[in-house]
């Protein structure tokens, strides 16, 4: 009869199958099956596919005369050894394998805490994360600085074990603050580390002034850059003038003022305010355009010129942009030639006409702009001849009779025509009853002395001047 039962046996079978067992952290694990087949099968333990050892910790027993075969798993751990357990039976007939589940019960405990700080930006969705084991699954509950935060917001993934609490479109008001869970199941309870949530703002800039992006002013107007700087964290703004750091005026909370009370030449360019956080960066420009109305401090005036010499026309005029100045010569214009030398020096402008003849006498015309302003200045250049002497008859040592009338008379000659002037002993002598002065048209010039006095001896000078030159005879 026994040979018959065998028969029907030789597969491996469960006799009793091996059942879910729930055990308490560190506590030992047992699952114990019976069962037959002949030959007596090989039987293998397996925790979640993988074949378990004593070099595991596992201890396995089987009685083969019993058929009993028993799985011990000493100090249970929730994370090494929660999940399915699997008995396998082998022999050259068959193979047969039953599971069951492995529940470790086990209070929280936090694995991967939340982080002491997270950052965000205004209105960017942040997700805080906090990794838990325990059995059965924790409750968590979320705080927000310590107010309970409504179950809504918050997820689990099992997959992780990984609690999670979303903080959509946050703001500084509403969502900057200090975070924690707490969480709790049958076997206890863990509450985990506090994350502060820092809300970053980006840069806004808000211009007070200049509202337009290029401003026009004359020299001596005032000229205010006014902008409003918000931000978290605080920007650092800088202001440039092509391309230069230049210092604000003042900077009071979020408003940065750059002021000139009276703007000059050198103050026009390109004005540049960067503002730069951790979030983003901003900027805006303004471009300060300057003038200068013309100022002529000195206008041309006419000048005399030696035949044979150089004139210089000058004229000092002030202005920005600097002006163009463009000389004309009887309404011809002029270039740089060997004639005629154009310069400019500063704020200097002069016109030279070389070896001065009669046909450069004329007028002379500087036509002043500077695309804002415009003006014109004319002068006169006259061409001289320095006077000399044309008398027939030299009048040094001329004696006279006391009480008698005497006559002294010069010649000159001169281009424009000298005008004479006469001296006593070095000093201008006075016209009287007794001292006549008269002129013809040759340029002859006739001192007439009436009824001469011994106090009339002396040095009798005859000065003739014109534009350009000044001649003296005894």
């Amino acid at each position: 009869m026994c040979s018959t039962v065998r028969c029907f046996l030789e597969s491996p079978v469960f006799v009793t199958k091996p059942t879910t067992q729930e055990v308490k952290q560190g506590e030992t694990a047992v699952f114990e099956t019976k069962i037959d087949g002949y030959p007596t099968p090989k039987v293998t333990w397996l925790l979640n596919g993988k074949p378990l050892t004593p070099k595991e910790g596992a201890q396995v027993e089987l009685n083969a005369a019993t058929g009993e075969a028993k799985l011990s798993i000493p100090k249970v751990d929730l994370q090494q050894h929660a999940g399915t357990v699997t008995c396998r039976l082998e022999n050259p007939h068959g193979t047969q394998e039953e599971t069951a589940r492995l529940d470790i019960l086990a209070a929280p405990l936090i694995t991967t805490q939340l982080s002491k700080q997270e950052e965000t930006v205004s209105g960017k969705d942040v997700t805080l994360r906090v990794v838990v084991r325990g059995s059965p699954r924790p409750e968590a509950q979320w705080f927000f600085n310590d107010t309970p935060i409504a179950p809504e917001s918050a997820t689990f993934d099992e997959e992780k074990s990984e609690y999670q609490l979303l903080v959509k479109q946050p703001t500084v008001t509403a969502s900057e603050g200090t975070y924690r869970v707490v969480l709790k199941n049958d076997l206890g309870e863990t509450e985990s580390t506090p994350c502060v949530l820092t809300v970053l703002e980006p840069v806004k800039l808000t211009k007070i002034s200049p509202t337009s992006e290029v401003v026009d002013l004359k020299v001596g107007e005032p000229f205010e850059i006014c902008v409003d700087v918000d931000g978290k964290e605080v920007p650092k703004v800088q202001l440039l003038k092509d391309g230069k750091e230049v210092k604000f005026t003042s900077v009071e909370g979020t408003r940065h003022v750059y002021s000139v009370p009276e703007v000059k030449p050198d103050h026009q360019g390109v004005y540049k305010l960067i503002a730069k956080n951790k979030t983003s960066a901003e900027e805006t420009n303004w471009t300060l355009n300057i003038t200068a109305p013309l100022s002529v401090s000195q206008p041309l005036s006419d000048i005399n010129v030696l035949l044979g010499q150089p004139g210089t026309f000058n004229l000092t005029c002030d202005a920005f942009p600097t002006p163009k100045v463009t000389w004309f010569f009887n309404d011809t214009e002029l270039k740089n030639s060997p004639k005629h030398k154009i310069e400019t020096k500063q704020n200097v402008f002069s016109l030279t006409v070389n070896k001065c003849d009669h046909p450069d006498v004329g007028i002379y015309r500087a036509h002043i702009d500077n695309g804002i302003d415009k003006t014109e200045h004319t002068a006169k250049l006259h061409v001289g001849v320095k006077p000399k002497v044309e008398a027939a008859k030299p009048a040094n040592d001329q004696a006279c009779i006391i009480g008698q009338d005497t006559q002294i008379s010069w010649k000159f000659s001169g281009i424009e025509k000298p005008q004479v002037t006469w001296l006593f002993n070095g000093q201008p002598l006075p016209t009287n009853e007794r001292f006549q002065v008269t002129e013809t048209e040759d340029g002859t010039s006739t001192l007439s002395i009436r009824h001469a006095e011994l106090t009339d001896k002396g040095v009798y000078t005859a000065k003739a001047t014109n534009a350009v030159q000044t001649s003296d005879h005894n």
